[in-house]
């Protein structure tokens, strides 16, 4: 969402080479037939980007089933018009728009995915007069992510055969367009392994993280998280924000068979006034894996303060997303 498509290529040599590990348990579709509306290899790889588990994932890791509390306890004093109880972020529409590049040498290609995801901010909140009132924010948010192809085949008659997944960017999701004076944005992203790895994200869509059960690639930075149910993972976020007023930050994890998601507030532990009316915040959360299995992306959702706590603020919010599996 900050650098044109083409300009992330561009720092990439021969694919591959930033890529980290993820397993996966497939590789590409195993049907003797294309799936349906698929004529040709493009169509075929952008229907596999479209299925991939974490990009289906998406809008489920940052969408709310009800209103429910956050604890905002230690937020401190502030002058806003409502004070929030509950609330819930909920999709009604997503569309989606899938490109996919062919480089040099054909045997790597790249879907990029966008997504357009329309719904509402729910809240119900407490008035200044003491009032409690339910309140409504409609938002639109864009979504960024890319999934690295490798070619396996040159098959005429089997074409949706001859690509397969390979690796994929972080997610990258915002308002889209950012509310001006309001905007909120994260920089960075560090999570702390069990095992003692540290994976630093400053650029999600230049970040890949390879499906490990398939090694066509050779090196890469870190693998991707594989955790198993219990284990203690910490996570610190960077943002930058125009609110004067102790940002929102939220961390968005796993759901069970029963859709029961979960939504921890992460903690403010360092702030700094960078003298040109934005401030520099970092927020860390240290949480356990629940025992779930499949493929899941840890979703850090930084909000303006007046996206909760002012009926009439502008929705503004910013939040990345790694994948991660739980086996």
């Amino acid at each position: 969402m900050k650098k044109p498509f083409a300009m992330f290529w561009g720092g990439l040599a021969l694919a591959g080479l930033l890529i980290a590990g993820c397993n996966k348990d497939t590789g590409g579709p195993a049907t003797d037939t294309p799936p349906p509306g698929v004529t040709n290899e493009t169509q075929a790889m952008q229907s596999m980007a479209a299925s991939d588990p974490f990009v289906t994932n998406d809008e489920q890791t940052f969408s709310d089933q009800e209103m429910a509390p956050t604890d905002y306890g230690t937020f401190g004093k502030i002058d806003a018009a409502v004070t929030p109880l509950r609330w819930g972020r909920f999709v009604t529409g997503v569309t989606i728009n899938i490109t996919t590049t062919i480089q040099a040498g054909d045997s790597i290609a790249v879907a990029h995915v966008e997504k357009t995801i329309a719904g509402n901010l729910r809240l119900r909140a407490v008035t200044g007069a003491g009032d409690t009132v339910t309140l409504t924010k409609p938002f639109t948010d864009k979504a960024e992510r890319n999934i690295i192809f490798r070619r396996i085949a040159r098959n005429p008659a089997m074409y949706w055969k001859n690509w397969i997944p390979v690796a994929s960017s972080l997610v990258e999701g915002a308002t889209y367009p950012p509310p001006a004076g309001n905007a909120i944005v994260i920089t960075k992203l560090e999570t702390f392994l069990p095992n003692g790895d540290t994976v630093t994200v400053t650029d999600p869509a230049t970040y890949f993280l390879r499906y490990k059960w398939l090694r066509l690639f050779d090196g890469g930075r870190k693998d991707c998280p594989e955790l198993i149910a219990g284990d203690q993972v910490r996570m610190r976020v960077t943002v930058v924000s125009e609110s004067p007023d102790t940002d929102i930050v939220v961390l968005r994890y796993g759901f069970d068979l029963f859709n029961h998601h979960r939504r921890a507030r992460m903690t403010l532990v360092s702030q700094v006034d960078n003298g040109n009316n934005t401030y520099t915040r970092e927020y860390e959360l240290t949480w356990f894996v629940h025992f779930h299995r499949g493929y899941f992306n840890a979703g850090v959702d930084a909000m303006t303060r007046g996206t909760l706590f002012d009926d009439v603020a502008p929705y503004s919010v910013s939040w990345w997303a790694l994948p991660y599996r739980v086996f």
